[in-house]
């Protein structure tokens, strides 16, 4: 992801923190963070219907997880 711009003043990112809500990631960023997912895991958020699944990096881990069939 050569897109990705490092902001060494920014606080980290919580995994339960709304990424878009927050300002943390834009609806550019989030369809590269979709792409990498699908890309990398097999798995395509944006099918599962849900758009809660794609609110935090913890929604979007236990999506994965669900979506592999293992659990939550």
């Amino acid at each position: 992801m050569d897109e990705i711009i490092v902001d060494k003043q920014a606080e980290p990112v919580d995994f339960d923190e709304p990424l878009v809500a927050k300002g943390r990631v834009d609806s550019m960023g989030l369809l590269s963070i979709l792409s990498f997912v699908q890309q990398n895991f097999g798995v395509d958020l944006l099918a599962t219907g849900n758009p809660n699944d794609v609110e935090s990096i913890e929604k979007m881990a236990a999506a994965v997880r669900r979506a592999k069939g293992d659990g939550d």
